[in-house]
């Protein structure tokens, strides 16, 4: 490697930040919600097969693309911070993430919800936009689904949030300003392109944004540990046998513990808030009263080991699949 390459890749502005590996360069390219500065693609990278895919996507754009040697290796090392960039790293404005104090009124037949933002200086409007009124895929059933993640520290736990989100169909993913993981290029990168699709709102005041919401009209659920089921005491007619459940989230009332049917489904019902607490220590209490609903996920065997949690972009997976679920009819129905 030559001694001549740069240190590092220069800035078109003080808040540039620079993606890297093929699928997030794609991804972004793709989802255009940044402004896009200039693509560096080395040679290694022109031997993927998707080059060309990311090539002309960016020159319909108009980026710049600009093709170096190897001498650039120390430049993308650093850019990429070690991380594996398959030869491509593109400097772009950050994430959109403008901050919200409310998610607004939504509508199943125009397949669309508000939001009520914050102010937002000349600056972070250049970078978030203006836009209040984002559209999601109701299929004429549902309402939509918003992760909240509170106390998630871990970049790599906050994208692949955001990769299960996306996958599943949930409808925007909401973080807060402090004790949070950033959006960074690492948490990006571990979304593998999902944080570019998914919107991303983030709020200053947690308790504040969820009365608020639940004033428009949006139902929370807090994720946690099962509450235990009332006990059933056996009737002179019949035995009691335990049956194995039809689904493994268990859906209660906040205040009362009372269990939901099994067949309970969220977004038939209302706008819903799913919150997912921090890695250790789950959701804050502040954050648990604001809650209509507790929502859990059973154990598939008695624990031995201390095994009695799952990670929680794990977690927010299971839950956000449980949740979007088109209810079924009963087989009685169709008789």
């Amino acid at each position: 490697m030559s001694s001549f390459g740069p240190e590092s890749l220069p800035y078109t502005t003080a808040a540039s930040e620079f993606i890297y590996g093929y699928s997030s360069v794609l991804a972004a390219l793709k989802a255009n919600r940044r402004r896009l500065y200039k693509l560096y693609v080395l040679p290694r990278g022109l031997k993927n097969e998707g080059s060309s895919a990311i090539l002309s996507r960016a020159a319909s754009l108009n980026v710049t693309i600009q093709h170096v040697d190897d001498d650039y290796l120390r430049a993308f090392t650093k850019a990429s911070r070690g991380r594996p960039h398959n030869g491509f790293i593109m400097e772009t404005s950050p994430l959109p993430a403008p901050t919200i104090f409310a998610l607004g009124p939504c509508s199943v037949i125009n397949n669309e919800f508000q939001v009520n933002r914050a102010h937002q200086s000349k600056e972070e409007e250049a970078v978030n936009g203006k836009q209040r009124i984002f559209g999601y895929k109701s299929h004429g059933w549902r309402y939509p689904l918003v992760v909240y993640a509170d106390g998630v520290l871990d970049e790599g736990n906050l994208g692949a949030i955001a990769r299960s989100a996306y996958f599943l169909g949930a409808d925007a993913i909401v973080t807060p300003m402090r004790k949070s993981a950033p959006w960074s290029h690492v948490a990006v990168k571990a979304s593998v392109g999902a944080a570019e699709a998914i919107p991303i709102f983030k709020v200053e005041h947690p308790s504040e944004f969820l009365v608020n919401s639940a004033r428009e009209g949006w139902r929370i659920y807090a994720s946690g540990a099962i509450p235990p089921a009332p006990p059933v005491l056996p009737s002179k007619e019949h035995l009691v046998t335990e049956e194995e459940p039809d689904s493994r989230v268990v859906y209660t009332f906040a205040r009362s513990g009372k269990r939901l049917p099994e067949k309970y489904s969220p977004v038939k019902e209302h706008p819903s808030i799913l919150m997912m607490g921090a890695e250790d220590t789950g959701l804050r209490e502040s954050l648990v009263s604001a809650a209509h609903y507790k929502v859990g996920i059973r154990q598939g065997r008695e624990d031995e080991v201390g095994v009695d949690s799952l990670n929680v972009s794990v977690a927010a997976s299971l839950l956000c699949f449980q949740m979007l679920q088109k209810p079924r009819k009963s087989r009685d129905a169709l008789f």
